[in-house]
């Protein structure tokens, strides 16, 4: 009973974690670029930074978090028209 109880508390601080999401995404113009940071800012503020790099041909975009799924960040940006398509994940210490 105590392991469980300890992997239950790790699997909770581990959720806690500070982790940079990467996605290619389908922001191609610094107008999108706008916009999707414009959103994050106004709607998302678990986001504590994000990036879209448009030199990139997969616009890739990276943001750090320590709260925010990645299955709610992509239905939240499909309602903009935004497509986003998980690449990655790292916890940073």
């Amino acid at each position: 009973m105590e392991i469980a109880v300890i992997l239950n508390a790790y699997k909770l601080v581990m959720m806690k974690a500070r982790q940079v999401l990467i996605f290619k995404s389908s922001v191609k113009t610094e107008d999108k670029k706008n916009f999707l940071m414009q959103l994050v800012k106004t709607h998302l503020p678990q986001v504590q930074d994000a990036t879209v790099d448009l030199d990139d041909e997969d616009a890739i975009f990276r943001f750090e978090t320590e709260e925010c799924s990645v299955e709610y960040l992509t239905d939240f940006l499909q309602r903009y028209n935004i497509q986003v398509h998980f690449l990655d994940r790292f916890v940073v210490a």
